[in-house]
């Protein structure tokens, strides 16, 4: 379970890339790499943007998620 507990769940790529230090770039790699799924880790919202759904990622970043390949776990 994430030790991390925002009230946020979804939060725009903008203000994701700000608190995390990732890029947008490197966001729109993992989707087209198909490590971060659409509709779970990020979705496009009804207005345009993308969201990122920030307790999906840190489960990804934890090695929780399920669909991470043993070779990220690793890195």
């Amino acid at each position: 379970m994430s030790a991390y507990l925002s009230p946020l769940h979804w939060i725009r790529l903008a203000k994701y890339c700000e608190l995390s230090r990732d890029t947008a770039d490197a966001v729109h790699a993992r989707r087209r790499k198909r490590q971060w799924t659409d509709g779970l880790h990020c979705r496009l919202g009804p207005d345009g943007n993308l969201w990122v759904n920030l307790e999906e990622v840190n489960k990804w970043v934890e090695g929780q998620d399920p669909r991470a390949s043993s070779s990220i776990r690793a890195a």
